[in-house]
């Protein structure tokens, strides 16, 4: 097996295990980012937009029917983006895990 195929199966793999659907404990309104340090956490990096969109992404879609799969395909950006980023709204309390039978194969079945 090459490194590149290694690489993919790692991803897809990755992707799978760390697939979480999760529901926006704010939804009628909008969070303070920056007071909670979202903004400063993601400042710095070449890729600050990227990140700023995918914080919006996540808890738009946020709502107990999408999966991190599912805003990935929808928003076009990187399953790991989404997933570092729903972690640190995860840690401040912005979102919370919500189980959904069939959320693994929430994409696929399609």
């Amino acid at each position: 097996m090459s490194a590149e195929s290694y690489a993919i199966c790692l991803s897809v793999l990755e992707a799978l295990e760390h697939n979480k659907t999760y529901v926006n404990r704010n939804p009628k309104c909008e969070p303070q980012l920056g007071k909670r340090g979202l903004y400063k956490a993601i400042g710095g990096h070449n890729d600050a937009g990227t990140r700023q969109l995918a914080i919006l992404w996540v808890l738009n879609l946020s709502d107990g029917q999408h999966s991190l799969l599912d805003i990935a395909e929808r928003s076009g950006i990187a399953f790991q983006v989404l997933k570092k980023t729903a972690d640190a709204l995860l840690a401040h309390e912005l979102l919370e895990k919500h189980s959904r039978p069939g959320a693994l194969y929430s994409v696929a079945a399609r």
